[in-house]
């Protein structure tokens, strides 16, 4: 494994194939990331070069999970933080209904300290299990399926397939390496299809020492 780390000065980058690692999609998807500004310019550079994106089927579930439960978390806290909702307000009403006292009280006295304590996927994942509310979780997967197409149809990424003969790769990196499911299975994918580079802003990859894998480390 070779890392690599931002900024990318001495690379000079011709038309490389690269894996997109989920960090890096939502930095791009969301402005007030503190890694927003670094990523669009890295996504530049990349560009410039000619560098064909990739992703696969795991990190594009990551994100879209991500971002499911970033929209639900947003509505909530939409009187707080003074932003639109994507939902109805009777929707949300609804939704925060079925939040526990404590967490009411939070929300209606906007004690901007303690909202990072409320369980929001455990609620999201509760009225998501309830035949007769579910429907009130409409927008956050319609809006989060909206928001990965067209973040897909803007940078032109390419799917990458993840194959039996891959596994064995994962598996090697699980035992290894000790790393978690996910990422063995994004190095393996991205070896196995012996793409160029694979760029990322988690750490966690410095540790699959037994790969061959060029990482960018934003």
């Amino acid at each position: 494994m070779q890392l690599i780390l931002y900024p990318f000065k001495n690379i000079v980058f011709n038309k490389n194939s690269v894996l997109l690692d989920a960090s890096f999609l939502i930095s791009l998807i969301y402005d007030d990331d503190i890694k927003h500004s670094d990523c669009l310019s890295c996504l530049k550079q990349l560009s410039e070069g000619g560098s064909v994106f990739y992703t696969t089927s795991i990190i594009t579930a990551e994100v879209m999970n991500k971002v499911l439960y970033k929209l639900f978390i947003s509505d909530i806290q939409c009187k707080i933080n003074n932003v639109r909702p994507y939902n109805s307000m009777d929707n949300i009403r609804s939704i925060t209904n079925s939040f526990s006292r404590h967490d009411t009280k939070i929300l209606k006295e906007k004690k901007k300290d303690r909202l990072i304590h409320i369980p929001y996927k455990r609620y999201f994942d509760n009225i998501s299990k309830n035949s007769m509310k579910r429907n009130l979780l409409n927008i956050y997967y319609s809006k989060s399926v909206e928001i990965i197409s067209e973040l897909e149809k803007i940078i032109n990424i390419k799917y990458l397939n993840i194959s039996e003969e891959c596994i064995s790769l994962v598996k090697k990196f699980m035992c290894d390496s000790l790393l978690s499911v996910n990422d063995a299975f994004h190095i393996a994918t991205a070896e196995h299809n012996n793409i160029d580079f694979f760029l990322t802003l988690d750490g966690d990859f410095i540790f699959a020492e037994s790969s061959e894998m060029k990482i960018l480390k934003i």
